[in-house]
């Protein structure tokens, strides 16, 4: 079963098959929280968070995966286990070498970059507002012609369909400026 039919299963409600083939990836985690002075019982509940973290992720349609599930989940046990030793010291800086390839860190790496930059696209499309939501889902998402749009949309002509989406277009665009003013894309 590969990835993309795992997270089919895990938003049809139908997680017992799923979990039971997430489960899988299980033994690498046990072996880095174990190699990080964790025990048996620390890998299962950093290993169950994670799950969980995942499932709730998965159930949100806009969530894209850009790595691996093995490499996203390994990823989210090793900054929660990280997370985890650095209340326990209480602020100490802990050393924490990975055991992940360069290949895989720099894969994860892209994955999380890439799930800010859609993080912050969601909150600019979310300012939009829900006309300007709809123009745009339906020009990029379900590829319809300007003529259809502007049917769906009740606007007179196709011009004014081309017009809602330019203004949507560079409202978008204002967003993004006052987003990355605020907090630049890492």
């Amino acid at each position: 079963m590969d990835d993309s039919k795992i997270i089919e299963i895990l938003r049809s409600r139908k997680r017992d098959k799923a979990l039971v083939r997430l489960y899988k990836y299980y033994p690498n985690v046990k072996k880095l929280i174990r190699s990080k002075g964790g025990d048996h019982e620390d890998a299962q509940d950093i290993y169950q968070e994670a799950l969980i973290l995942f499932c709730k992720k998965v159930a949100d349609t806009k969530f894209v995966l850009s790595s691996s599930i093995d490499t996203y989940l390994y990823g989210v046990c090793r900054f929660l286990w990280k997370n985890k030793m650095k209340k326990k010291n209480q602020g100490k800086l802990v050393e924490f070498d990975t055991e992940l390839k360069s290949t895989d860190e720099e894969e994860l790496q892209r994955a999380l970059d890439k799930e800010k930059k859609m993080k912050m696209t969601e909150e600019i499309l979310d300012n939009l507002g829900d006309r300007c939501w709809e123009i745009l889902r339906l020009f990029y998402h379900d590829a319809l012609k300007m003529k259809e749009i502007a049917e769906k949309m009740g606007f007179k002509s196709e011009k004014i369909a081309k017009n809602q989406k330019y203004k949507c277009l560079e409202r978008a665009k204002l967003n993004l400026k006052e987003q990355l003013s605020q907090k630049p894309i890492v």
